[in-house]
C-alpha cells in the first residue's frame, strides 16, 4: 500500500494557534495560457481575479491540498503538479506560500468549478482586474520562465 505524505506541519500549527498560516498560489498552465479565478464579494480579494489556490489543509502534503483547491475552484484535476518554490512573508502573520505549477488537461472546461474561470495568454500583458498579490506573483513567474529559457538555451 502506497504511504501518503505528510506535511512537515502538524495540525494545530495554524494561525488560530497563533503560528503560522499556510497558503498555495497555482500557475495552471492550459497550453501556453494560465487560468485565473474570479472572487465576488471576497473578505480578502474583494471583487478581483486572482491565481487558483488558497489556504492549506495541516497535516496533508500541500502538493495535495494544491490539487484539491484547484479541482474545485476550476473543476478540473490537472495532469500534473510540481512545487516551483516556497515564500515566506511576515507582516503581522508569518505566512509561508506555496507555489505550484499545473498542466491542466487538453479539453479543459472552464465552467465547471466553483468560481468563475478564464484564461489570459502567459506572455500578455497583465489584465488591469488581477489582485495585487496575483499581479506579483504572476511577475515573479515570468521572470522563473524568462531564467528557466536562457538557462536552456545556454545549453
Amino acid at each position: 500500500m502506497e504511504e501518503v505524505e505528510k506535511a512537515v506541519f502538524p495540525v494545530g500549527a495554524g494561525t488560530a494557534a497563533g503560528g503560522l498560516e499556510l497558503r498555495c498560489v497555482v500557475f495552471a498552465r492550459h497550453q501556453d495560457r494560465l487560468l485565473l479565478i474570479h472572487h465576488r464579494r471576497d473578505p480578502v480579494f474583494g471583487d478581483s481575479w486572482t491565481l487558483p489556490g488558497g489556504v492549506l489543509d495541516y497535516g496533508i502534503h500541500p502538493r495535495l491540498c494544491a490539487t484539491r483547491l484547484l479541482r474545485e475552484q476550476t473543476g478540473e484535476t490537472p495532469r500534473t503538479i510540481r512545487l516551483l518554490g516556497v515564500r515566506s512573508s511576515a507582516g503581522g502573520d508569518w505566512i509561508l506560500t506555496f507555489q505550484f505549477e499545473a498542466e491542466m488537461p487538453e479539453g479543459v472546461s472552464l465552467d465547471k468549478g466553483a468560481h468563475e474561470v478564464r484564461s489570459e495568454a502567459i506572455d500578455a500583458e497583465l489584465p488591469a482586474d488581477l489582485h495585487p498579490w496575483s499581479r506579483s506573483d504572476l511577475e515573479m513567474y515570468k521572470v522563473l520562465r524568462l531564467v528557466k529559457a536562457s538557462h536552456l538555451a545556454g545549453r
